[in-house]
């Protein structure tokens, strides 16, 4: 207790009901996560094993394996993938996706087992490799054991990081039937799950049979108020709120995507055009002579601002009656719209139905051979509202002074301009259905006689069918309005061959989302992809006792293994051709690869029953791995990698209080297929996103860029002004296959247990673990990002020589100072380390008559968080920022009283965070100067947040259970930073988008079991 009360309350998020796997595993349990040996259990194993116990995950109100897994405290510590996340971001495998990674590094990096067998990944789009926690019940689960430690020499590639290993139910007598409703009090995101298991074992083996139905109602931003409108949330120095106002509303203002305007980019000084007041007088269309937005105002409300006037001169700007310029002071940025209906719609919690079915079962058809086998079915059916900007181009006046007419859909727009009008839509939903197939078939034994040798052989078949469809705008019908000067009425698009519609660019209701539905059918088309990914795998193991020593058996096991991995993702039509506009364009993912493996294990007890030495066991394991990768067009071999892992560890008992543990071992990741093969995907980043280029003078006088940046962009002859402004940039993407190498990694985990007895707390047990980790990635897989390869090119000693400095070009029509293309492929090129300590207290106390009482926490700090992208570029420390907290805790405690009561209260703790030291590096200081908000600090940092959950279980007869409880009972909000962080905080809506943090407020939610 007082080590718990001596931690720091800096906090965590939702945490599972996670118990320590050195007071929760058996002595004799026959195998534990971490090793293939009957002879290792948790207690001898130099590993740490974590144990969670999904009974007591649902009583904090977490009834799914995503929610209790990731709200671990070994997951908490970094941002997972939830179905927000990937709802909303571009993330693998396909929105509604969720998976779970270990330590920070990536899911792809955190093997799945499922009952001690690598589970297929599930998902749709390319980026298929992770395995999908939708896929398996939390109903179906008996138990999940994590494996805090790299262990590839024992279960082959991406087990870097740890494994987690999920025990399905095996021993179930009779029917069970449970029902379960959690419903957020503010509506919105309610969950329903009904399922049914009946088992029977018979002194031969067993059957089990379940079913599963899990419905998701889906949360919108509007839903909550805390989600909807972004505001800044920025002070001043004296700590004054430097907010815009709206005076619409009287509110600060909301700071989303601009939608509705009118962009106008003024043609005369650019053409060098004279004016009345003689050569290059210097007319423009904005009283600042920058480049503005038009706004309209809408009736019933008042902008406020001035317009122009009636045009004075030929050439003058003019625009019709109720349009207004925007964004060239404070008080005409304040009233930008920045925050529309169809965005409070946006999906944040997708809708979700989930079915499954699951068979599993063993027979023994003799004293000596056992068969056995499991089925599983899933279905996730998942759906996205959407929204989106959407615009043209066109230009008002006589441009060229030919005669040729003004863009038809600009009439009552004057002067000679471009113009830009930028609209919103809901047209941009998407959805997915994701089928999920595995079967294992299999028979083990022993070889009869005294002997303690034990052999296993099974095969597995898994198979992921995703279709995912999502709404498009369709570049052919964009391209009918392009400077369209006449009407298109008649024509039929060249890809779509859709008949044209005139589309009302600059109708004021147009550009606020009131499409007609000819105009939507027009512009917009459903496209369907598919993702196919098989996985077959077959494997042999043999273990046993090899001799005796004085202190015990040196127990061995050996196998071998073969699997291959199959993916097949082909983009919808809209995309394969290229006709989504805005859009990334792509082909068809597709390859396979084939894995052999052999691998042994070797457990010798060195010393037994002696002084200081109540225990010593050593340990060590090794894999030796080939793995061959070919391309499914041509069916040649187009990269061949091959790795050998091993680990070596020692667990020392000194006596019954103290036992110290280590181990050090090596891992390795093959490439993913979608790593290897993926289509060229295509882009458009913005100039300014990717450029240092851009504005180089001003930006080296910033601190922004170093002298050498400068000083490149200088020899490289872009303007020191260059505003690389226009068109954007075309980037593509692609698979690094035949150049990839397998990933590379270290893990050394130090630690040990404490469990001491005190005569004055008799019927006690207390347990404490604590182990330090540090684990380090060599060669790790990535894509350089179109911004890195140009930054790396003229940061470079060695420009323009440099390799990078190949892979984009500059020169576009009409601006041959900006960025052409960018080419960027999958490159071993990264470097990545996690550390900390892991400390796990549990006491247990027995009340005789008044019950049991139990308390328990479980702690991570972090420290080291680093990522390094190239050898040469800076380290990446994201230690304590958001997303990545330092400290992360789980608290709970249970009392089970003798008539059948069971209390429980569970607080998970996320430490708080800051991003100051980032903002700094970019940009020089903690406040901003701008010219049209002053000087104002945005926020940058969280406290530390706390979540109670609180549950009462009342047992009825001998066939009812019910459960009823709240979660977040304190409806904590998720923190909030200022959305003007200059990008170091990723943002839904006005709250940080990190995965630590519940968007749906306080739950109360209700359980219900019955056995028959």
């Amino acid at each position: 207790m007082a080590v718990v009360i001596a931690a720091p309350a800096m906090a965590q998020d939702t945490a599972p009901a996670e118990t320590s796997a050195e007071t929760a595993a058996p002595e004799d349990a026959i195998v534990v996560t971490g090793s293939r040996l009957r002879g290792v259990t948790p207690f001898n194993s130099p590993d740490p094993i974590a144990v969670i116990d999904p009974n007591i995950a649902s009583k904090e109100g977490k009834f799914d394996l995503a929610s209790t897994l990731q709200s671990s405290p070994i997951a908490a510590g970094s941002t997972q993938i939830t179905a927000a996340i990937s709802s909303n971001f571009v993330t693998d495998g396909g929105p509604g996706a969720q998976t779970i990674n270990l330590r920070g590094l990536g899911p792809n990096r955190t093997l799945v087992l499922l009952n001690g067998r690598r589970a297929g990944p599930a998902g749709t789009r390319g980026g298929v490799s992770a395995f999908d926690l939708n896929v398996l019940p939390q109903s179906i689960a008996e138990s999940v054991e994590i494996l805090k430690t790299g262990a590839s020499s024992v279960y082959g590639s991406d087990a870097v990081a740890g494994v987690v290993n999920i025990k399905t139910k095996t021993s179930t007598n009779g029917l069970e039937l449970n029902g379960t409703v959690s419903a957020p009090f503010g509506g919105g995101g309610e969950e329903y799950r009904i399922n049914a298991i009946w088992g029977k074992t018979f002194s031969r083996g067993h059957i089990l049979v379940a079913g599963d139905y899990t419905k998701v109602k889906e949360l919108k931003r509007g839903d909550r108020a805390y989600l909807a409108c972004p505001e800044a949330y920025t002070f001043r120095e004296d700590g004054s709120r430097a907010d815009l106002i709206d005076p619409r509303t009287g509110q600060f203002k909301c700071e989303d995507l601009r939608w509705g305007h009118a962009w106008t980019y003024n043609l005369i000084d650019n053409l060098q055009l004279d004016g009345p007041g003689g050569p290059n007088s210097g007319l423009n269309t904005s009283p600042t002579g920058a480049t503005v937005l038009m706004q309209f105002q809408y009736p019933g409300e008042v902008l406020g601002v001035p317009t122009y006037g009636a045009p004075a001169y030929p050439g003058d700007f003019g625009m019709p009656a109720g349009w207004f310029p925007t964004g060239y002071d404070s008080a005409s940025l304040a009233i930008q719209n920045s925050y529309h209906p169809f965005q409070a719609d946006q999906t944040l919690i997708p809708e979700t139905d989930l079915y499954t079915a699951f068979v599993d079962g063993a027979f023994e058809i003799s004293d000596s051979v056992e068969l056995f086998g499991e089925f599983l079915f899933n279905r996730r059916e998942t759906y996205q509202n959407g929204w989106r900007q959407f615009w043209n181009f066109g230009y008002t006046g006589d441009l060229y002074g030919t005669g040729t007419p003004a863009t038809s859909w600009a009439a009552g727009w004057q002067g000679l301009n471009l113009i830009s009008p930028t609209a919103i839509t809901d047209q941009f939903d998407s959805s997915q259905r994701v089928d999920y197939y595995r079967g294992v078939a299999g028979a083990r034994g022993d070889f009869g006689g005294t002997g303690n040798w034990r052999w296993e052989v099974y095969g597995q078949y898994s198979k992921s069918i995703g279709k995912y469809r999502q709404q498009q705008a369709l570049q052919d019908a964009y391209d009918t309005g392009y400077f369209q000067t006449a009407s298109c009425v008649g024509t039929v698009t060249p890809v779509s061959g859709k008949q044209c519609v005139d589309m009302r660019w600059l109708d004021p209701n147009f550009l606020a989302g009131d499409l007609t539905q000819a105009e939507k059918d027009f512009y917009f088309s459903w496209e369907e992809g598919k993702t196919v990914y098989t996985q077959k795998s077959g494997e042999a193991t043999l273990t046993g006792d090899l001799f005796k020593l004085p202190a015990g058996a040196v127990q061995v096991a050996l196998g071998a293994t073969i699997r291959q991995d199959r993916i097949n993702d082909v983009p919808g039509e809209i995309t394969r051709a290229g006709n989504a506009w805005g859009a990334s364009t792509s082909g068809i993912t597709a390859g396979k690869s084939m894995t052999k493996e052999a691998f042994g294990e070797i457990n010798v007890p060195v010393l037994a029953d002696k002084p200081f030495f109540q225990n010593l066991t050593l340990s060590a394991a090794a894999r030796i791995t080939s793995v061959k990768s070919t391309r499914a067009s041509d069916g040649f071999s187009d990269s061949d990698n091959g790795n050998w892992t091993y680990k070596l560890g020692a667990n020392w008992a000194l006596n019954d209080t103290v036992r110290l543990r280590a181990s050090y071992g090596t891992s390795f990741r093959a490439p993913a297929l979608f790593e290897q093969f993926l289509a060229d995907e295509t882009s458009f980043p913005r100039q300014t996103d990717i450029d240092p280029c851009v504005n180089w003078a001003a930006n080296l006088a910033a601190g922004r860029i170093t002298q050498r940046i400068a000083d490149n962009c200088s020899a490289d002859g872009i303007p020191n002004n260059h505003p690389g402004g226009g068109a954007t940039a075309t980037a593509t993407s692609r698979g690094g296959i035949g150049l990839l190498d397998a990933e590379t990694s270290t893990a050394l985990v130090v630690g040990g247990v404490l469990t001491p007895k005190f005569g004055f707390l008799p019927d006690t047990t207390i347990n404490i673990a604590v182990d330090y980790f540090d684990i380090k990635v060599k060669g790790q897989i990535t894509q350089l990002g179109g911004r890195n390869i140009i930054f790396g090119c003229y940061d470079s000693d060695n420009f323009p020589a440099d390799p990078l400095c190949d892979l984009f070009t500059r020169g576009q029509t009409g601006a041959p100072n900006n960025i052409n293309e960018v080419r960027d492929q999958y490159v071993n090129i990264a470097s990545q380390r996690n550390s900390g300590i892991d400390l796990n207290v549990n006491i247990r106390h027995d009340l005789g008559r008044l019950g049991r009482l139990s308390f328990t926490a479980d702690m991570t700090w972090q420290t080291k968080d680093i990522f390094q992208l190239l050898p040469t570029s800076p380290v990446e420390d994201d230690l304590g920022e958001v997303g990545s907290p330092q400290w992360v805790g789980d608290f709970r405690m249970t009392w089970a009283a003798n008539s059948g009561t069971t209390l429980f209260y569970g607080m998970n703790v996320i430490g708080g965070t800051s991003n100051v030291q980032e903002f700094v590096d970019r940009n020089g200081d903690v406040c901003v100067n701008s010219a049209l908000r002053g000087r104002y600090c945005p926020v940058l940092t969280t406290k530390a947040v706390f979540y109670h959950n609180a549950s009462i279980t009342q047992e009825v007869g001998d066939r009812f259970e019910i459960t009823l409880g709240v979660s977040n009972l304190f409806n904590t909000r998720p923190p909030r930073v200022s959305t003007l962080n200059g990008g170091t905080i990723s943002m839904i809506g006005p709250v940080v988008a990190a995965s630590q943090y519940g968007f749906s407020g306080r739950r109360g939610f209700i359980n219900v079991k019955s056995k028959f």
